[in-house]
């Protein structure tokens, strides 16, 4: 994987509580982590709208 060195200002508190919240020790695995986050989150929101309403619930059936 291609790595790309950047300079970025962030907001200590909010990094702090991500860096919580992601289980990360380092400001660059919180980042990448986030980032990959908001990447598949993005993914499967465009998934859902795509599929939505394309298939029909039929009800559980426990004995199939």
């Amino acid at each position: 994987m291609a790595k790309q060195s950047v300079n970025m200002r962030l907001d200590k508190t909010v990094l702090d509580e991500a860096k919580k919240v992601l289980g990360q020790k380092e400001t660059t695995a919180t980042v990448e982590m986030a980032l990959r986050n908001t990447v598949n989150n993005r993914k499967a929101i465009e998934i859902f709208k795509k599929t939505s309403g394309k298939s029909r619930w039929e009800g559980f059936k426990p004995n199939e």
